[in-house]
């Protein structure tokens, strides 16, 4: 039996509510207050390896969390990254409403939604289901108590792998980036 426990990057520094996706920008003062609320909800969890993306955001929360877990191994996996929004990233989500507003829904929401130059969700899927394959390998051989710091869509598709989702039910998923989730694994040996 291992434990994998799971939070999202929070608040970063940028202008109020644009497409982030694969824009490199660091968490603002909410943003790691946010991370060090799962710091301290975390604090007495045994943990033996940290993942995490390779994007700014994702390195910072992890590093606020894991200042109570000093002696762990943290690993950087792209394939956590956050979803890429194509030419929407960086532009505000009411400006692409107003001018797609028979698009917005389908796109922001809808697993196979085509997104220009970007990533839907079943595209994204197949980099985080890889990485959630080999990281229950690695659990498994390893028998290690794991946390992944995850951003918005790749804790959806986490979540997906992990709870058996069925793709309609992941768009519905919300997760507080003050929170995390938890999961027992059990192997066979």
């Amino acid at each position: 039996m291992v434990e994998l426990f799971v939070f999202r990057t929070g608040a970063v520094k940028t202008k109020e509510n644009v497409f982030l996706g694969w824009l490199n920008k660091p968490l603002n003062d909410n943003g790691v207050s946010e991370a060090k609320k799962v710091a301290r909800k975390l604090a007495r969890k045994k943990i033996t390896y940290a993942f995490c993306s390779d994007q700014v955001r994702g390195k910072q929360a992890l590093l606020e969390v894991m200042q109570h877990h000093k002696r762990a191994e943290i690993i950087i996996d792209p394939r956590l990254r956050e979803r890429h929004y194509g030419i929407f990233s960086g532009h505000s989500k009411e400006l692409f409403k107003d001018l797609f507003p028979k698009t917005f829904n389908a796109i922001k929401w809808k697993y196979q939604a085509k997104v220009p130059r970007g990533e839907n969700m079943a595209v994204v899927s197949r980099r985080v289901f890889a990485f959630m394959n080999d990281l229950m390998k690695f659990m498994r051989e390893e028998n290690a108590n794991v946390i992944i710091c995850a951003h918005t869509n790749s804790m959806k598709l986490i979540r997906e792998y992990l709870e058996e989702l069925e793709q309609d039910e992941v768009s519905e998923l919300v997760s507080s980036p003050d929170e995390y989730k938890e999961y027992t694994i059990f192997f066979e040996y």
